[in-house]
């Protein structure tokens, strides 16, 4: 068994990743629906080369989903509808920001005990959960990892 990251671990890998893939990620959360915060634990995971099954990949993807839909995601709805107002879409970022760290202490509570093994390609295994074809979300995947090479 191997463990996770801590939450400050978590935090700074999120930090210093997010910045150089962060347009392939805002992709797949607009068009697919994909937690970001999912997305950089599975490249995290995918780092360590962890083992996880899709159906712990479906329990995180659940962990995260109630964070998400309560604070997240009404915290963003309002920074972007109200993107003219500097002052205050500065106040709603960082207010967003506690969010995300909020779902990441989430999915690391919800993390199952891990062992490493092969290397997977578990942000696929999540995408095929949100979206089953390929298509939708292959070009998407394409992108992220050519910004995770650059």
């Amino acid at each position: 068994m191997v463990k996770g990251p801590s939450t400050e671990q978590f935090w700074q890998f999120c930090l210093a990743s997010y910045p150089g893939i962060q347009q392939p990620l805002l992709r797949l959360q607009d068009e697919l629906g994909a937690n970001v915060n999912l997305l950089l634990l599975l490249l995290y995971a995918e780092q360590q080369h962890w083992i996880l099954t899709p159906q712990q990949i479906d329990q995180l993807h659940q962990a995260v989903a109630g964070p998400n839909r309560s604070y997240t995601q009404p915290i963003r709805h309002l920074r972007r509808r109200l993107s003219t107002q500097p002052a205050i879409k500065a106040a709603l970022l960082q207010a967003e920001l506690v969010a995300e760290q909020l779902e990441q202490q989430a999915l690391l509570a919800a993390l199952p005990e891990l062992t490493t093994g092969q290397d997977a390609d578990l942000i696929a295994a999540y995408l095929t959960q949100l979206t089953p074809s390929s298509a939708h979300w292959h070009p998407l995947l394409f992108d992220l990892r050519q910004s995770l090479s650059s």
